[in-house]
């Protein structure tokens, strides 16, 4: 009787991507690339896991003078891209902007002793990475899968990847949205995988240019627009 050999398993991973520092870091200023579906990026740069969750920490843009005023109504088309992975779960935190007055750069002293101060416009998020780090805790105390990885470039994330390794003993590895050099407090965790986010990667895990979800056909942003050719019999993604 013949016998087959018995294939194990692969590890099962989950991934938690900073969604603004993947934008700072890889996709601004390159619109072709942003229209990125996530769990092809992970099928591609993971081949050895079975990734099943990816959590997406971002917040709702507002429209901001100055910068470009579809920026809400593109991210919007996106998140529902996003929405048609059964993989991936969108966790949101705030959006701020709001103006305050700062002392200029460099330091100039007014007669009074003060430094000179001008008003300026602080654009920040708030509450994505607090949430990040705290559901990659958890999801590591419950155990949920072997391996955890971070979509980040972000070393106040080095606590949380320290604490799932050394209190919920799994692995931790770290994915690096730039060519650049990685940063040194992440490093120093001495993450189990290191992967790093090549632009050519970027380029063929985009989404079809339309998407199909429950509410329809749908189509990437105007200003998204790929400049690779359409692949022969491509066609809407079923959500």
């Amino acid at each position: 009787m013949r016998t087959f050999d018995r294939i194990a398993p692969r590890p099962t991973a989950a991934v938690y991507v900073d969604g603004f520092n993947l934008f700072r870091r890889a996709l601004q200023g390159r619109d072709d690339l942003k229209w990125l579906d996530l769990e092809l990026l992970c099928e591609r740069l993971l081949p050895t896991f079975d990734v099943g969750q990816i959590r997406y920490f971002t917040a709702r843009v507002r429209h901001v003078e100055g910068n470009d005023p579809r920026s809400p109504q593109n991210q919007e088309a996106y998140l529902r891209a996003l929405g048609t992975l059964p993989s991936v779960s969108l966790h949101f935190g705030t959006f701020r902007s709001d103006k305050r007055w700062m002392a200029v750069s460099p330091l100039d002293i007014g007669e009074d002793g003060s430094p000179r101060q001008i008003r300026v416009r602080k654009i920040e998020e708030k509450g994505t990475d607090v949430s990040l780090a705290s559901h990659m805790v958890c999801d590591a105390m419950e155990h949920l899968v072997d391996a955890y990885f971070l979509l980040s470039n972000d070393s106040d994330f080095a606590e949380a990847l320290r604490l799932v390794r050394s209190r919920a003993r799994r692995r931790v590895g770290l994915i690096v949205p730039t060519s650049g050099r990685a940063a040194r407090t992440l490093m120093d965790i001495h993450p189990d995988e290191v992967r790093v986010l090549r632009e050519g990667l970027l380029h063929d895990s985009q989404f079809p240019d339309r998407v199909l979800d429950e509410l329809g056909a749908f189509s990437r942003p105007r200003g998204w627009q790929s400049a690779r050719a359409p692949l022969d019999g491509e066609g809407p993604r079923a959500g």
